[in-house]
């Protein structure tokens, strides 16, 4: 199973470049392109990050309620591409990987370890 993830931390304009350039990868993405009416779309995804950027546009100047419009608006994104990782996780196969690395998905190798039984003591 393939383990895959954004890089969604940091600073808001760090945060906002990455989701534009991951949106633009998405794009370019066959296993995205069509997605099912459960997924989330690419045109729902464009809207959270130009309103992301513009409530932090908007919270430049510190003013208190543009700040929790502007976490808001960037939760509300956080939350999209999440849900769009847990889709590509559940259609991505390992022939897909350089599609996904080409479109800046972090594929995470998942190395299951099997435990040894623990000798047993009398």
């Amino acid at each position: 199973m393939l383990r895959l993830r954004f890089d969604l931390s940091g600073r808001p304009a760090t945060l906002i470049t990455n989701c534009k350039r991951y949106y633009n990868g998405l794009c370019g993405l066959g296993l995205y392109r069509n997605p099912p009416d459960q997924a989330i779309s690419l045109a729902s995804l464009n809207e959270a990050i130009i309103n992301a950027d513009q409530k932090y546009q908007s919270a430049i100047n510190y003013d208190r309620v543009q700040i929790i419009l502007r976490n808001n608006a960037f939760k509300e994104l956080i939350e999209k591409f999440k849900k769009v990782v847990a889709y590509l996780q559940l259609v991505a196969t390992e022939d897909d990987i350089p599609d996904l690395l080409q479109a800046g998905v972090q594929v995470v190798e998942v190395n299951r370890k099997k435990k040894a039984p623990a000798p047993a003591t009398d």
